[in-house]
């Protein structure tokens, strides 16, 4: 899959065209994406068959492999993790969003755990929905198939959110102990028959800054977050949750007007 960067610019303050949507207001599809970048890794350049050099291995069997000609950390063998090799044991910072692609062959029992040092915030991504605290939300909008899904989560201080495509799923609001560092692993009991769970496009930052605020600042925002089907000009559905909140922000603030300019990076996996 492609995924299209744009670059929304400010280019006048005065009256605008505001694009409306028919649709209720609801607070789900609030992920707001974290702007300074901790870790990322695109896997681009990695050598097919060895361990990817951004990582380290928490257990079991990892390997760098292709999928549609692009790169994934591939698992292995069942249950086995990987942690970012970092410079810092404790890099995670008071407020950040952690986002990657994870693959769903749609057979036997696959699942993606991320775990976090403090005990308090682990959760399982299923094709169906998210395991948390030992309970399975289940998604309104997903059926389960085989295919990728975009896995994202925020933490604000003490908040946690989780959200798979886009949907938030998790809402933790008093989290004791904040985290200091991650690990994600993979449970596929396919793996022995060559159906291997694939983790791709990992993306840690810091922040999480409304997009109103983001273009005062700056005047303009970067977003990478907009997905196709692989080979096709079709949207993905996670791809409408950042365009519905440029379209909120538009509809809050009619005095903003912008510009768009887009480019597909074949580097991405979706």
């Amino acid at each position: 899959m492609k995924k299209l960067t744009l670059i929304f610019a400010v280019f006048l303050f005065s009256s605008a065209v505001v694009f409306s949507q028919n649709r209720a207001k609801k607070k789900s599809d609030d992920f707001i994406l974290g702007d300074k970048i901790i870790f990322l890794d695109s896997l681009k350049g990695e050598q097919l068959g060895e361990f990817p050099s951004k990582w380290d291995l928490k257990s079991g069997t990892v390997e760098v492999m292709e999928m549609n000609g692009q790169n994934v950390i591939g698992i292995v063998k069942s249950q086995s993790g990987v942690m970012p090799l970092m410079k810092t044991k404790a890099y995670l910072p008071n407020i950040f969003t952690l986002e990657f692609d994870v693959y769903f062959h749609n057979k036997g029992n696959e699942a993606y755990t991320v775990e976090f040092d403090n005990l308090q915030m682990d959760f399982s991504v299923r094709s169906s929905g998210i395991n948390h605290g030992g309970y399975l939300i289940r998604s309104e909008q997903l059926t389960p198939k085989e295919g990728w899904l975009h896995l994202a989560m925020s933490f604000n201080q003490r908040a946690l959110k989780v959200y798979l495509n886009g949907e938030r799923l998790v809402n933790v609001p008093n989290v004791e102990t904040p985290p200091t560092k991650f690990s994600i692993s993979a449970l596929s009991h396919n793996a022995r028959n060559g159906k291997f769970a694939m983790i791709a496009n990992v993306r840690l930052a810091e922040g999480g800054v409304p997009l109103y605020d983001r273009l005062l600042n700056d005047g303009r925002f970067v977003t990478n977050d907009i997905h196709f089907e692989y080979g096709q000009a079709t949207l993905k559905s996670e791809s409408m949750s950042i365009i519905q909140q440029v379209a909120e922000m538009l509809k809050e603030h009619p005095e903003v007007a912008l510009k768009i300019e887009g480019h597909t990076d074949s580097e991405w996996i979706g």
